[in-house]
């Protein structure tokens, strides 16, 4: 691929991540992105990219590998201790934490909470589809620190935490760009984020084992 195609596509891409994160994934309209990057040619996209999906695994991408990168770098300073449930939510939550110092990472926080909406993304066990072996590896452990829960009750709580963490980063991010003032900065917002998630997590439950029902 020459250099203007390079380019072309890198533009696709940064017009995609901002409306994306805009609109929506589904609402996102194609011909918009297509104007966004400079193109006159409403078939850019589709000679770059192929389709609408194949376009939002190139935005994602721009920012997986140095989310795992960073993902692995805290797990890695976990090696040979026994972690607790705050350690074990620095390298769920950092790695995405890291995304709001930039415009480009504050979209892809809010693209997030859009691909939490898909059917079928509710799971705490692979996060998304194409959930890394490190943040498959750190659900597994936290569900370990909480066997004083049923597994319902486990499952349903790891699944609601993850929501509400990515809405409240992506949350934060629509903030930022709108210029609201925080009395947090990022680094301690992160911490109480943390702090609240490991707080709700370990919480004693007033449900009776009868009263849940255990899918498998």
């Amino acid at each position: 691929m020459g250099r203007d195609a390079n380019a072309t596509r890198e533009r696709l891409i940064d017009a995609a991540e901002a409306i994306f994160a805009r609109n929506g994934i589904e609402h996102a309209n194609l011909r918009e992105i297509n104007r966004g990057a400079g193109q006159s040619n409403n078939s850019a996209l589709h000679y770059h990219f192929g389709n609408r999906e194949d376009l939002l695994q190139a935005v994602l991408n721009r920012h997986r590998i140095e989310i795992d990168r960073d993902r692995r770098e805290l797990i890695e300073n976990l090696s040979g201790t026994v972690p607790s449930v705050c350690d074990l939510l620095v390298p769920a939550v950092w790695p995405l934490g890291y995304r709001l110092e930039s415009e480009s990472g504050r979209n892809y926080l809010q693209i997030m909470v859009h691909l939490r909406r898909r059917s079928g993304m509710r799971s705490h066990r692979t996060m998304n589809p194409e959930s890394s072996t490190d943040l498959q590896w750190v659900y597994r452990e936290l569900d370990r620190r909480l066997i004083h829960l049923p597994q319902p009750l486990r499952t349903e709580r790891l699944a609601v935490w993850i929501d509400m963490s990515v809405a409240a980063m992506a949350s934060r991010a629509e903030e930022t760009r709108q210029g609201t003032p925080s009395e947090l900065d990022n680094n301690a917002f992160l911490i109480n984020l943390i702090d609240m998630g490991a707080a709700a997590l370990g919480a004693p439950s007033r449900l009776h084992t009868s009263q849940l029902v255990d899918p498998h």
